[in-house]
């Protein structure tokens, strides 16, 4: 059987590529927190159905593609699909947890020390320090998002309150989701598709018998099935095809997409107008990831 096409051509493609879609990625996920609240469910169910709506959709790509029988299950690749799996629901658990427990903006500000987290992972692993240019664009995207999200602002710095649970919450998913990305970067021979099917099958065992029943008589298991289906399914599939062409800094420089889109999601469907701020701290953001994804992509990287 022939080897099933990557959602990514082959490597002469270059990178530009790549990086367009994971950005896409990012940008779909950055309306994660709107539907998690939509759905009106526990963190738990939330997690363990959308990975059983992930693993039907998969199945079906999988079987279709052929990519579970070009798929080679290498003792290391299996155990690093499997670590980044827990990792990956872990953290589906306790950023939707943030989410209940705290503002949006303090968990969208939190969890996004991920970058960080990502690049300190590969620093350690490869006992290289990061390039200290792309370390200060990743730390302006940090400050747009500070004033994108409003955290900080004209007003001041937005007080967390007692609302400690949920700026731990947000920072340990945060750390996990960087594992989770990370592992799969070193991850080889299991097809994209494949990894993520297998991470939210072992979700779906870990977290099901916790889980509270659909209610199917209204919306939230609509809301919780596209959470599955598409930022589940359709972008982790990206994510894990992607992440294997990219530097770990252009990864972590696209991950401020998704809090970018995250603040405009708010706004338009709550109809708040943009501060001068926000559209500040968004064009920060912009400018971050650019500079960062075409430094990172250079041919001598």
């Amino acid at each position: 059987m022939t080897r099933p096409s990557s959602v990514i051509p082959s490597q002469a493609a270059g990178r530009t590529l790549p990086t367009i879609l994971l950005g896409a990625a990012m940008a779909g996920w950055g309306t994660i927190g709107y539907f998690t609240l939509q759905a009106s469910a526990s963190p738990i169910t939330i997690a363990a159905w959308r990975c059983v709506f992930a693993v039907a959709a998969l199945l079906v790509l999988a079987k279709a593609s052929g990519s579970l029988a070009a798929s080679r299950f290498t003792a290391r690749a299996v155990a690093l699909t499997l670590l980044g799996g827990f990792a990956l629901v872990a953290n589906w658990v306790l950023l939707f947890t943030a989410f209940k427990s705290t503002t949006l903006t303090i968990a969208t500000v939190t969890y996004h020390m991920e970058p960080f987290f990502l690049v300190a992972l590969s620093a350690i692993a490869t006992r290289r320090a990061p390039d200290v240019r792309s370390l200060c664009w990743l730390t302006a995207a940090m400050i747009g998002l500070l004033f994108t999200t409003e955290f900080v602002s004209a007003a001041g710095v937005t007080s967390v309150g007692g609302r400690w649970d949920g700026v731990a919450a947000a920072l340990a998913a945060g750390g996990l989701y960087a594992v989770a990305t990370f592992a799969a970067t070193r991850t080889e021979g299991i097809h994209p598709q494949v990894m993520t099917l297998m991470q939210c099958a072992l979700g779906a065992v870990i977290l099901l018998p916790f889980a509270d029943r659909l209610d199917w008589s209204g919306t939230s298991w609509m809301w919780i099935a596209t959470l599955g289906l598409f930022h589940t399914g359709v972008l982790y599939w990206v994510l894990y095809a992607t992440v294997r062409q990219l530097s770990v800094v252009a990864i972590a420089a696209l991950s401020f997409i998704n809090p970018a889109v995250a603040v405009l999601t708010d706004i338009w469907v709550y109809n708040h107008p943009l501060s001068t701020g926000q559209i500040a701290g968004i064009a920060i953001i912009g400018a971050a990831t650019v500079a960062v994804t075409r430094r990172a992509n250079r041919p001598t990287d």
